[in-house]
């Protein structure tokens, strides 16, 4: 069946009004569900971001090593790195990335890195942090020589010259950790300053011994790149972010309501607010169920969303208040006029969300990591507040309408008005 031929046709929506009703009621079941099931697998029913959860960052600073080649060598290992620390005992201290971004380019290019909080404040800022930040410089930034031994004399050689101050640590390193039984007569550096000989008083060493001096003689490259630290969201500071933003939220349904109550009627606005508290409702439990982090992007998202969908929801009910003052209108149900006023916006209200969704999807599916995550629920918004501007708040309005009526006033005003027609 075509779409104009069904506009054509007396639309009944507001008579199933409960299968309306029970749509949404059905998808809040399965998001507690879900919640219940991650709070037992994962620890936690929500994918709080770090705005709200509390976290730190941190930067690392790869300069000219950073290409479009090598980026994503580097973010596994930092990814790896960081889910893999781990504490004196070998426990894993359970840090996972809420994500990476690149910044910056040539000289100045680097990746930085954001990950929530695993333990008290107190515990993160003088253990875990220091751990990780040492762990990413070593690892990523650390040069290991090649070498060579004849008897009790090392030759290390490295691929980049070695400046003063990096040959003084490297000789302390060396002293500090001899094998047992061995000293050091001399260690010294080659004109081209990529060789360091070491010379000992060992006839020869273990393959042990020369593994402790290789680990020795490695030290971490700062001028090659840096790990610095980031910003920090204690659970003061997010706890204030989810507070403003609910009293944003809040502000604008209360500013919504009274605007469509003197544009319109309260009973209008009462509607068009259920609606959004349904679509703000949906969106909840879209990242819910599919686990989504929930961020100030989030909130961003749901802003949005709730002035297109009110958007939507005036043109139906600017549509009902033309009908409602016709001398027809005022005979009519609530029922009768809602319905035709969706049937009158329909089209439109299908060529708008539809050409919508094939914006934002192709964001969605090309966009970067980020931009995505603000994508998903613009998209599962634009389907939610399509069907309660569609469905949930006409019905709601024609409710309130008849029920202000009586029964038998019912009757009468469809017949006369059947009659007129």
């Amino acid at each position: 069946m075509k779409l104009s031929n069904l506009l054509d046709k007396e639309l009944h929506i507001t008579e199933k009004k409960k299968i309306w009703f029970l749509i949404p009621a059905g998808v809040v079941v399965l998001a507690a569900i879900m919640m219940i099931i991650f709070t037992f697998t994962l620890g936690g029913p929500l994918n709080l971001g770090m705005d709200f959860a509390g976290g730190y960052t941190m930067k690392v600073q790869l300069g000219t090593k950073l290409t479009d080649s090598t980026k994503q060598d580097y973010k596994n290992m930092v990814t790896d790195i960081a889910e893999g620390l781990s504490n004196d005992q070998g426990e894993k201290y359970g840090i996972k990335l809420s994500g990476i971004q690149e910044q910056g380019s040539g000289d100045q290019a680097s990746l930085y890195i954001k990950y929530k909080a695993v333990a008290s404040e107190e515990t993160m800022e003088d253990e875990i942090n220091p751990a990780l930040k040492q762990a990413l410089q070593e690892s990523i930034f650390k040069s290991i020589p090649t070498l060579t031994a004849s008897g009790g004399t090392v030759t290390a050689t490295y691929s980049a010259p070695l400046v003063e101050k990096i040959f003084e640590t490297v000789e302390q390193s060396v002293r500090a950790h001899l094998p047992e039984g061995v000293s050091v007569s001399a260690v010294t550096l080659s004109e081209d300053k990529k060789t360091v000989t070491v010379q000992t008083s060992a006839t020869e060493l273990s393959a042990e011994q020369l593994d402790g001096l290789k680990s020795a003689l490695s030290y971490s490259d700062s001028y090659s790149g840096l790990v610095s630290d980031g910003d920090i969201i204690s659970a003061t500071v997010s706890g204030e972010l989810l507070t403003t933003a609910i009293a944003a939220i809040v502000l604008a349904i209360v500013l919504m309501l009274a605007y469509i109550a003197i544009r319109f009627e309260l009973s209008s606005g009462l509607a068009a607010i259920v609606a959004l508290f349904h679509d703000i409702l949906i969106m909840f439990c879209f990242m819910a169920i599919f686990h989504v982090e929930i961020n100030s992007t989030f909130i961003a998202a749901l802003i949005t969303i709730l002035g297109y969908s009110i958007n939507n929801t005036i043109i139906i009910f600017d549509r009902v208040r033309e009908t409602v003052k016709t001398q027809t209108g005022k005979m009519l149900t609530g029922a009768r006029i809602a319905n035709q006023a969706v049937g009158d916006t329909l089209l439109r209200s299908f060529n708008t969300t539809l050409t919508t969704l094939i914006t934002i999807g192709m964001v969605a599916i090309i966009g970067v990591p980020d931009i995505r995550i603000f994508a998903l629920p613009i998209i599962a918004g634009l389907l939610a507040g399509t069907f309660s501007s569609i469905f949930i708040a006409p019905s709601i309005w024609a409710l309130i309408r008849d029920r202000k009526r009586k029964p038998k006033d019912k009757v009468q005003t469809d017949k006369k008005a059947a009659v007129a027609e």
